[in-house]
């Protein structure tokens, strides 16, 4: 599994990323050398929000405004983008788990994206 940083310039693009095939989870934070499979589980199996798919990317979004004080986000990458996601798990987790195209319109301001 890949475990890298973007830019949120790079996200904001958008050509790679998307509803398809990724999510961004908010405000977590995560300890060096996580693998993250527990996280995989959780939204494959407990959760149901990626089921049929499985998490290939973990990626800490960079340029906060605030820098190491700001936010912790992180976008998540997915293989099998022909599998949509489940809509109604990701509502009960709304307030943590964002679609992508979410993430960037409503957070934009909090990142410095030139």
């Amino acid at each position: 599994m890949k475990t890298d940083s973007i830019h949120f310039k790079e996200l904001a693009k958008f050509d790679k990323f998307n509803d398809k095939n990724s999510a961004v989870l908010l405000g977590m934070e995560f300890e060096e050398g996580d693998d993250f499979s527990e996280l995989n589980d959780f939204l494959v199996n407990k959760s149901g929000f990626s089921k049929g798919k499985n998490l290939i990317g973990v990626h800490r979004i960079l340029d906060n405004v605030k820098g190491d004080e700001g936010r912790l986000d992180w976008l998540l990458e997915f293989d099998n983008e022909d599998v949509q996601f489940n809509y109604i798990a990701r509502l009960r987790y709304g307030a943590s788990l964002k679609w992508t195209s979410d993430f960037i319109d409503n957070y934009k301001k909090d990142y410095c994206s030139d």
